[in-house]
């Protein structure tokens, strides 16, 4: 008790300092619905909770007719396993609370890892803050299951305890949650356990049937997990965009944007690469590795026992795989490497591929804390260390966190407010946007999705953004968009048109809403005017 209600504590403030404390109330969804990823993922969340058939994860709303998995809308399974059995009122959002469950985990792990090379209370407290606080995780608000990133800290807390590593137990449990809650965490930690494999094998040879057994047993579970959500056996399109993403070379010490630091400047490449890549330790952090390297140095025969070697294969791979294959420094490419088209069609599944440094940077991060918090007056300086630490980070918690200040509003609906948007919706068969590209108008097509899954009667959606596109539906929506210009309609869908382009045939149908191109639906009684 003495431990833990500092540690609640902690958590508590940081989620506060972090997001509006509005975002936790279950019917505040206005927040959410601002064209950003975390709409995407509450809107599928919501959908499959308003029409899906548990313990199933298809969503039969989004998509429509195929439907999606529900892991392909970006949104949380895991979530949806345990809230669906409750019947919760429809258009309830969580993601509120899903983060603040992800603080308050994010700082139990630190503390647990920081607890094992750091005996010193007080130190220990300021290590938990320092690692916990990761301007990666704050950075990562839009992607609320990316903010699960104690996961990382589970595997760590079970990699650097012999005994816990050896047993598979262990990794089935952080393997299968990470699955369930997104299939990056889950190659991330995947990482870590088979560095925990790597060390049994080459430490005790002689159990080497036990712990091939034991990888085979978890490696089946992740399997089957994968399939029950539908990442594995998808026939999905590859988007070529491997290397969009990547690291850049000085992303430990580059802010990316120049919102994200009080201390030291950015270079800023591209808007998706400065997010997808960003790994900034923040000045504090930086200051406590200079320190960590030189105590390394110096202090020889005091030495905390990190278990690098044994990460160090996995996490080369990772590395490589995260920068290449153009290698950015100071917001310049300054070398391409030739990438074969199969090759990066092979690596699409990680195109987001400078996430994959996160275990790395949490590993560099708790390097550091475990050697500082060996010196002498170690409070002291991992205090220093934090008090940089905020202070560089303050614009970046205040940029954040001004996002979310739309929930004090309680407004659902901000670009979507003519009172016909309603009725159309009612007398719809489905919804068609016109064309079925992601990115266009995102901000609109969220609020109207949102209508559409809430309504009385919910209302299909023919389109929604999906994370990967499977073959067959694309094939089918571009269909839908070859229809629409050459002038078939199914009178019974409400089509938006984000494009303003209207065959002539149309015209006369055409109807303005809150500055949008939209056909309204005739009676749901009517026959589509074409064969499909």
């Amino acid at each position: 008790m003495v431990r833990t209600l500092p540690t609640l504590a902690l958590g508590i403030a940081m989620f506060v300092a972090w997001m509006h404390p509005s975002v936790l109330d279950p019917s505040n969804a206005g927040w959410l619905l601002d064209g950003q990823d975390h709409g995407q993922n509450s809107l599928g969340l919501v959908a499959y909770l308003r029409a899906g058939s548990w313990p199933s994860l298809h969503d039969p709303l989004l998509m429509a007719p195929e439907g999606l998995p529900l892991a392909l809308t970006d949104s949380n399974p895991l979530l949806a396993l345990i809230l669906k059995p409750l019947g919760l009122p429809v258009g309830w959002q969580f993601a509120g609370m899903w983060l603040l469950a992800c603080v308050l985990l994010q700082v139990f792990f630190a503390r647990a890892l920081v607890g094992r090379y750091v005996a010193d209370p007080l130190a220990a407290f300021i290590g938990t803050a320092l690692l916990a606080f990761s301007p990666v995780l704050i950075a990562r608000y839009g992607h609320i299951n990316l903010c699960a990133q104690w996961l990382i800290l589970w595997a760590l807390w079970i990699f650097v305890d012999p005994d816990k590593a050896r047993w598979p137990g262990w990794w089935a449990a952080v393997l299968g949650v990470a699955t369930l809650v997104h299939p990056y965490l889950m190659v991330m930690v995947a990482s870590i356990w088979a560095s925990a494999i790597l060390r049994l094998l080459t430490l005790e040879p002689e159990r080497w049937r036990r712990t091939v057994a034991g990888t085979l047993a978890v490696a089946a579970l992740v399997v089957l997990l994968g399939w029950w959500i539908g990442l594995i056996g998808l026939s999905a399109l590859s988007t070529g965009s491997y290397g969009q993403f990547n690291m850049a070379l000085d992303a430990l010490w580059n802010p990316g944007n120049p919102d994200y630091s009080a201390l030291l400047p950015a270079s800023a490449p591209g808007s998706a690469q400065g997010f997808e890549g960003f790994n900034y330790l923040g000045g504090g952090m930086l200051l406590l590795v200079a320190v960590a390297v030189w105590a390394w140095i110096v202090r020889r025969g005091d030495r905390p026992d990190l278990p690098w070697v044994w990460l160090a294969p996995v996490f080369a791979v990772m590395t490589l795989v995260a920068i290449g294959p153009d290698l950015v420094l100071g917001g310049q490419v300054v070398v391409s490497l030739p990438l074969a088209p199969g090759l990066r069609d092979a690596l699409d599944p990680v195109r987001a591929s400078g996430r994959l440094f996160w275990p790395i940077g949490y590993m560099i991060a708790l390097s550091a804390i475990a050697i500082a918090g060996r010196l002498p007056r170690a409070p002291l300086i991992l205090g220093v260390a934090l008090a940089v630490q905020l202070i560089d980070l303050a614009p970046m918690v205040s940029a954040v966190r001004a996002t979310t200040t739309r929930a004090d509003e309680r407004r659902l609906y901000a670009l979507t407010r003519d009172p016909r948007w309603d009725a159309y919706v009612a007398r719809a068969s489905a919804i068609a946007f016109v064309p079925a590209r992601a990115y266009l108008e995102q901000g609109v097509t969220e609020e109207l999705a949102w209508r559409a899954i809430t309504a009385p009667r919910p209302v299909p959606l023919r389109f929604f953004y999906a994370s990967r596109e499977p073959a067959a539906i694309r094939a089918r929506l571009d269909a839908d968009d070859a229809d629409f210009r050459a002038g078939r309609i199914d009178p019974t869908r409400l089509y938006v048109v984000l494009d303003n382009r209207v065959p002539a045939a149309l015209l006369p149908r055409l109807q303005l809403l809150d500055g949008l191109l939209v056909l309204p639906p005739a009676t749901t009684d009517l026959s589509p005017s074409s064969p499909r």
